[in-house]
C-alpha cells in the first residue's frame, strides 16, 4: 500500500482519484459562472438559496385595456381597465371545478360544474358592472350560459366587488370576455382539464 496521491481502489473495483472531487467542484463553479455571467437574459434572476441557485419569478406585468386597446391575457392575470371615466383593476380567477364526479378507474367526465370569480377594484371613479357584460365561450366558440350570484355589482374607491359566475364546463379551451359597453375590452384565456 502506498501513501500520497496514489490511486486507491473503491467498492466494486472502481478507482477514484483524490483530486477529482475538487476538480469537479471547480468545473461546476466555472460552468455556472459562464452560463450566468454578463449580458441581458430572458431567464429569471437567480437567488442564492444557501447551496444551489434557485430561479425566482419575475415581477408580474399588469396590462391596460380600454375600448381602444383590447387585451388578451391568461386566466388569473390582472388588467387595468378604463371604462369611461372609471378605471378598475380586474382579475378573473378559476374556474374552480367540482371534480367529485370523477371515478377512479373510469374515463374522466367530459364536463363538470365550476365557478369563475371576477374581482374588481376601483382605481378611479365608480362603475356599475352587470353580470351580463361577461361572455363565456367554449372551444368551438359556442356560448356558455353562466349563472351569476348578483345581477350587477357596484365598484367604488375603497369598495371592491366580487362576482361569481357558475356553469357546467366542458373539457377544453375556454375564453371569458368582459364587454363593459358592448365591445370586448379584455379576454381571459384558459383550458378546462377534467382528468
Amino acid at each position: 500500500m502506498t501513501v500520497g496521491n496514489a490511486v486507491r481502489p473503491v467498492r466494486g473495483g472502481a478507482r477514484r482519484h483524490p483530486g477529482r472531487r475538487a476538480f469537479l467542484a471547480v468545473a461546476a463553479l466555472a460552468l455556472t459562472a459562464a452560463c450566468s455571467g454578463g449580458g441581458a437574459s430572458a431567464d429569471p434572476p437567480l437567488v442564492d438559496a444557501g447551496r444551489y441557485p434557485v430561479a425566482t419569478a419575475p415581477a408580474q406585468q399588469v396590462g391596460s385595456a380600454s375600448a381602444a386597446h383590447y387585451q388578451l391575457v391568461a386566466a388569473g392575470d390582472p388588467v387595468h381597465v378604463q371604462v369611461g371615466a372609471a378605471r378598475v383593476l380586474a382579475r378573473m380567477s378559476g374556474p374552480d371545478i367540482d371534480q367529485t364526479g370523477a371515478v377512479p378507474g373510469k374515463p374522466p367526465p367530459t364536463s363538470a360544474p365550476g365557478v369563475l370569480t371576477v374581482s374588481l377594484t376601483s382605481e378611479q371613479g365608480t362603475l356599475d358592472v352587470p353580470a351580463g357584460s361577461f361572455l363565456t365561450l367554449g372551444e368551438r366558440q359556442d356560448r356558455i350560459s353562466v349563472h351569476a350570484d348578483h345581477t350587477a355589482v357596484h365598484v367604488a374607491p375603497g369598495r371592491p366587488a366580487t362576482l361569481h359566475l357558475s356553469t357546467v364546463f366542458r373539457a377544453g379551451h375556454t375564453t371569458f370576455t368582459w364587454q363593459p359597453q358592448g365591445k370586448p375590452v379584455v379576454t381571459w384565456d384558459f383550458v378546462v382539464e377534467l382528468d
